[in-house]
């Protein structure tokens, strides 16, 4: 029976925002990403919110904000648990990713709606893919996941969903060319520009326009662009901001100034590479851990110098700003003199982190530079940036040509208005009040903690007259419904209301029978010992070191210390303060893209090669968005016209209408029936009656009650590879001489035209052999049905 495909785009449509979109198949509810830039707002929020329980499953693709961002609050606030995918790479880069966001925004202001906990629980609930790997989802066996290679990131994903006959193909953000550090995408095969043959007809694809409208210069000479950026602020003296993701883009621009900073020994004395952020020695050890997500190239080479895979051994690690002080203090190397510094900063947005605080300290001077290695999210001041400086640089350029790699420019006159949210230590009387409710607090807590472990004492030794079993099974019995009663009364008492501690007989006290009844008493008990067969049994929290309430400082180390090493922020006594500035920007500023994507040009022809029978195109600005539809509903490009860009909330029925039909061949009919190999596949063609058996569910084909239809004329169909540039290798090889005219139409011997045209009957692409007939004419189609299976 026919599937129903329903495609709904939650965020990231017609738009440049976070990707998330639902898809439903039949019954089963797939979420397509689930990000979110950091600030946490929009209405794509809302409507994650609204289906986040009725999801039976997540597919996660790259590790960054704009695809995982949001999935932990999802996850802990709007019921999204069912399981979701990742490759492993995805999975690991992703949870740091969130944990550098997280502890930002801590450092910055009140932020509660999840913590770095909740995002390792919700990562915890991811499942860990290999590239190619089937996977079945859990609630729906017959639909099969399948994780291939995007490129752009770590662990990248291009996702294949497949029910039965039909395949939906969801490639968003994918890089068809190989980088430094990574492979290219798995839709290219081979060397020869080749697609992959089991991406290969999907029933829909769903892609990006993010690039539509960008065509970039080629790999090398952007790289060569970047690197004389760099060199040419270093050699003058200056300090260079470089704003980058967490965890994502940030390999790939560490690697390349990794290889390329030990070339001159003069930068080396002068300044220092650095990567800074919060998590970001996790980031390099776990990026060692994934060299086998990484290009080959990455293994061998480090393999040369004995050192470990992706050391980064000339970029340093640093975790906070008082780190690059102390490294960009004077030493021996740089004769005394202060050094300066090519920083790797998070976050992209430079709305916040430390790339935020560093243009803040470098963008007044005019030695300093700061370069641009993606767009930025929409509305960000990363994103205002480049703004201007393709208007100061672009002016202009045809469209549908890469970009001029101009000279950094500088806006001397712009000052750009930047929202600085920061904690700054309490003083004074907010202080000193802080101290006093803190210290109340602990108070309060190790009353009410003490009194009830003196309660629960007071139980076990009343349950403890009889032998061991006998006060375990006791105390199981009574706990249950005496527990709560107590902590009623041992709140009333710690609270003022009371001064005993009131206790309803449940079972024996002291051998006496009091149930029913009800005493006061003071809350005082004396434990008894309690021995066993090896001695006495002890509480190790007596002997515990005990901190003094009223020694806030110490506390305030000890906890300190202890949220560190748990992964999470300080809580030292500090406010949130929000200040408006007007920054005044005269260092330079220049872009070179270093995104990993696919570009506009490249784009199209992979879509058109891919052959779709519906295409939705999302995560685009409306202009991008709009060129790409276009492109495809052009009469002149050969693809379908099916094409779609649904507007945010939009439910889209995208069903292929296809009737696939599950039977069982008997055997006598399946024994008769002539095969042909086709691209390492038997076919054939067969004719029977269906029948149905009381018992079994799944019909039979059966030519026991066939009769009559052996004597139907039943028109053939054509099974094969209907590409013209295959047709033309396999025509050549006999001798024809073959070219493409202006038509796209394939020109054999000067006599002969071979056209791939749709068939009204079948719907499916064909040849239509054009021409006068001749000797050539009927030898040129001998040789078509002969690449091709006729049934």
């Amino acid at each position: 029976m026919a599937s129903t495909l329903q495609f709904t785009a939650i965020s990231g449509a017609h738009n440049e925002d976070a990707v998330c979109y639902l898809l439903e198949i039949d019954e089963a509810k797939i979420l397509l990403d689930c990000g979110s830039f950091a600030d946490y707002s929009g209405e794509g929020l809302a409507r994650l919110q609204r289906v986040a329980r009725q999801v039976d499953a997540v597919l996660l693709s790259h590790p960054d904000m704009a695809h995982v961002g949001a999935y932990p609050l999802a996850f802990k606030q709007y019921g999204l648990t069912c399981q979701a995918y990742a490759t492993q790479a995805t999975h690991m880069m992703g949870a740091l990713c969130l944990q550098d966001t997280v502890k930002t925004l801590m450092a910055r202001q009140e932020f509660d709606l999840f913590n770095v906990r909740d995002v390792n629980a919700a990562f915890d609930n991811v499942t860990a893919l290999q590239y190619s790997q089937p996977k079945a989802l859990m609630r729906h066996g017959h639909i099969v996941v399948t994780a291939y290679a995007a490129g752009h990131t770590i662990g990248g994903t291009i996702w294949t969903i497949s029910n039965g006959a039909e395949t939906v193909l969801y490639a968003t953000d994918f890089n068809h060319t190989r980088e430094e550090h990574l492979r290219r995408s798995s839709v290219m095969e081979g060397t020869e520009g080749m697609l992959n043959r089991r991406l290969v007809r999907p029933t829909l694809l769903i892609t990006s326009s993010y690039n539509a409208l960008h065509d970039v210069a080629p790999r090398r000479a952007r790289i060569d662009s970047f690197l004389d950026s760099v060199g040419a602020v270093v050699r003058r003296g200056g300090n260079v901001l470089i704003p980058v993701d967490s965890a994502a883009r940030v390999l790939e621009i560490a690697y390349i100034l990794n290889e390329w900073w030990p070339r001159e020994r003069s930068r080396r004395d002068t300044h220092a590479l650095c990567l800074l952020g919060t998590c970001s020695r996790k980031i390099r050890s776990f990026a060692q851990s994934l060299v086998g997500w990484m290009a080959p190239s990455v293994e061998g080479h480090m393999s040369d110098r004995d050192t470990k895979p992706f050391d980064l051994r000339y970029v340093s690690i640093l975790q906070s700003m008082e780190d690059l002080h102390r490294r960009l203090r004077g030493d021996t190397r740089s004769r005394g003199r202060p050094r300066r510094a090519v920083v790797l900063a998070p976050m992209d947005t430079l709305d916040m982190g430390f790339s935020q605080e560093l243009l803040l300290r470098w963008a007044g001077d005019k030695k300093n530079a700061v370069i641009l290695p993606q767009r930025g999210p929409p509305g960000s001041l990363a994103r205002s940036l480049f703004t201007r400086w393709h208007d100061r640089t672009q002016r202009g350029r045809p469209a549908g040509t890469p970009m001029h790699m101009e000279s950094p420019v500088r806006l001397s006159r712009a000052r750009v208005p930047l929202t600085v949210k920061k904690r700054v230590p309490l003083e004074g009387k907010e202080l000193e009040a802080w101290r006093a409710q803190e210290q109340r607090r602990r108070e309060q807590e190790a009353a009410r903690d003490a009194q009830l472990q003196r309660n629960r004492d007071m139980l076990d030794d009343d349950a403890s007259s009889g032998s061991e079993d006998e006060a375990d099974a006791k105390v199981a019995e009574v706990a249950a419904d005496v527990f709560s009663e107590i902590d009623l009364e041992t709140e009333r008492l710690l609270s003022g209301q009371s001064f005993d501690l009131l206790v309803r007989g449940r079972g024996p006290v002291r051998g006496l029978s009091t149930a029913g009844l009800s005493y006061c008493m003071f809350p005082f008990h004396e434990k008894n010992r309690r021995i066993d067969d090896y001695g006495e049994i002890y509480d190790p929290d007596t002997y515990a070191i005990k901190v003094d309430a009223n020694d806030v400082d110490m506390m305030l180390d000890i906890e300190a210390s202890e949220e560190e090493s748990d992964d999470e922020a300080p809580a030292h006594p500090t406010k949130p303060i929000v200040e408006q500035r007007s920054l005044h920007i005269s260092c330079q500023l220049s872009y070179v893209d270093l995104e990993g994507l696919v570009s506009g040009n490249s784009l199209r022809n992979i879509i058109v090669n891919l052959i779709p029978k519906r295409v939705v195109i999302v995560h685009g600005s409306a202009n991008s968005t709009r060129a790409l539809v276009n492109y495809c509903r052009d009469p002149a490009v050969q693809l379908t016209k099916d094409v779609f860009a649904p507007a945010l909330g939009e439910i889209l029925n995208v069903s292929s209408g296809i009737n696939a039909y599950q039977v069982r061949i008997a055997d006598a009919l399946f024994k008769h029936i002539p095969m042909a190999t086709v691209r390492g596949n038997s076919v054939g063609f067969l004719s029977g009656r269906i029948r149905y058996a009381q018992d079994a569910q799944v019909p039979t084909l059966d030519a026991a009650d066939a009769e009559g239809l052996d004597n139907e004329w039943v028109p053939p169909v054509a099974v094969g590879d209907p590409r013209l540039s295959t047709l033309r290798s396999a025509l050549e090889k006999h001798g024809i001489t073959t070219r493409f005219d202006s038509d796209a139409a394939l020109i054999c011997n000067e006599i002969v035209a071979i056209r791939r045209t749709t068939s009204a009957r079948t719907s499916s692409d064909c040849f239509r052999i054009l021409g006068t007939p001749s000797q050539d004419f009927y030898r040129i189609r001998s040789l078509v049905n002969q690449y091709l299976v006729t049934l």
